[in-house]
């Protein structure tokens, strides 16, 4: 049975929802964090401000990544201590 053109546009295929990208800088201080950079903390600052205002995917994976870098400074600064401390 033939009920004519639907009455809405669209109705019988649907239009793909476009997904937002992710943010690069997100997965550029991912990177650095999974590698034990502490300058993960900067990209993931930043990340987190371009995100906040463009409305990118992406805050979970900077806000992770910037703990860890918060994490690896930490790690980071210790060893130095440690090896300045007993470099005699």
């Amino acid at each position: 049975m033939y009920c004519g053109a639907p009455a809405i546009p669209g109705a019988i295929r649907p239009q793909a929802i476009a997904v937002p990208r992710v943010n690069s800088l997100a997965l550029v201080a991912a990177a650095l964090a999974a590698i034990g950079g502490a300058p993960a903390l900067v990209f993931g600052h930043l990340a987190i401000k371009q995100i906040s205002t463009s409305g990118e995917r992406g805050m979970l994976l900077a806000k992770i990544a910037t703990v860890a870098g918060y994490v690896w400074l930490v790690v980071w600064v210790l060893v130095i201590a440690n090896l300045a401390l007993h470099a005699r």
